[in-house]
């Protein structure tokens, strides 16, 4: 067994790093694995461009597998929605490591990241990195400038999340602050290291194989949109017997190049949500069901899911979700709901 699994869904164009436009946004990230010191390690790149893509990774001094989505975890991808959880389904599908670590694409890390990672493992925890965000190879400073087309502007609009992105963002950041990941302030607050609240695990991560499967890996009831699907996948592994493992640490971090939106052509922007992911998590934690992709939703769980939906926090205006969440679309996400065990399926791969 390899010690590490190293996981990284990915949909974006090649050339899609916001001020450095002959930079193929995977070489930060392969340079980053290439120079690791801690070696026993596989990488796992699932591609949702795969046919597309043209790259070479034969000579890379690191084992890969680049694999597309698996033809079971497709049904919103092929319907031009978001299949985060599909995706990283899949890479959990192809993993041999006992410990995952999942990073982001257009990333870049020193040589001890994995290290830190397999060592804090190894202390009985389970850490996380925090992220800061670089713009044309640069550090991004929260400015007028990154306002009118920084990335974390920018997300929420394509990702469909209800949010008053400007207000929120200047309850963290201060004019002329470096942009970088959220909890930061609060960690250093702590002292440069705390044990992560259970909504706080998200982005660079790790955990288990065995407790990723356990829980029947990520709840692809959230995809076809995007959120939540990763703090949900920690609240789930946290009330299956995880908790107080998820570590941060303000020596912990990676650089995350701001990049360009996944390719209208694979992901459609101007759709509406079916339902609000908040809506999902919540029912996941009131009802304790730690094991996703298992057990279909009854009316009571779907009036539930309805009802947060078409309040706030979850609807800044009463129009934002698809049919109001009763219409065509959500008629064809309740009568799709995912069902698989992962440890079956990895049988046949």
């Amino acid at each position: 067994m390899t010690d590490i699994s190293v996981i990284m869904p990915t949909a974006r164009e090649k050339y899609s790093i916001l001020g450095q436009p002959h930079l193929n946004y995977l070489e930060p990230t392969m340079k980053s694995l290439a120079r690791q010191t801690f070696k026993d390690f596989e990488f796992i790149l699932v591609d949702a461009l795969y046919d597309e893509r043209k790259e070479d990774f034969s000579k890379l001094p690191f084992p890969i597998k680049h694999v597309p989505v698996h033809p079971n975890h497709r049904f919103w991808l092929d319907r031009k929605r978001w299949s985060v959880c599909a995706s990283l389904n899949t890479a959990l599908l192809h993993s041999e490591g006992e410990l995952l670590v999942r990073i982001d694409d257009a990333s870049q890390f020193d040589e001890g990241f994995l290290e830190r990672f397999w060592e804090g493992y190894q202390s009985g925890v389970w850490p996380l990195a925090m992220h800061t965000r670089y713009r044309g190879g640069k550090q991004a400073y929260y400015t007028e400038e990154y306002k009118q087309g920084g990335y974390e502007f920018t997300r929420v609009k394509a990702h469909g999340e209800p949010s008053d992105t400007e207000k929120n963002l200047n309850r963290v950041f201060k004019e002329g602050d470096p942009v970088r990941d959220t909890r930061w302030s609060v960690v250093e607050r702590a002292g440069g290291r705390m044990i992560a609240p259970v909504d706080w695990m998200y982005g660079y991560s790790s955990f288990t194989l065995e407790a990723a499967l356990k829980v029947n890996g990520f709840d692809e009831l959230f995809d076809e949109s995007k959120s939540l699907e990763d703090v949900d996948f920690g609240s789930r592994l946290e009330m299956a017997g995880g908790g107080g493992k998820f570590l941060l640490d303000v020596n912990h971090t990676v650089i995350e190049h701001e990049h360009e939106p996944i390719p209208e052509s694979l992901i459609e922007r101007d759709v509406k949500p079916i339902k609000c992911n908040y809506a999902v998590y919540l029912l996941n934690r009131r009802k304790r069901r730690w094991r996703a992709n298992s057990d279909s939703l009854s009316e009571e769980d779907l009036r539930f899911i309805r009802e947060v939906s078409l309040r706030p926090p979850c609807s800044p205006h009463p129009d934002f979700y698809d049919g109001g969440c009763e219409g065509e679309m959500w008629s064809l996400w309740v009568e799709n709901q995912p069902f698989f065990n992962l440890r079956e399926e990895m049988l046949s791969i």
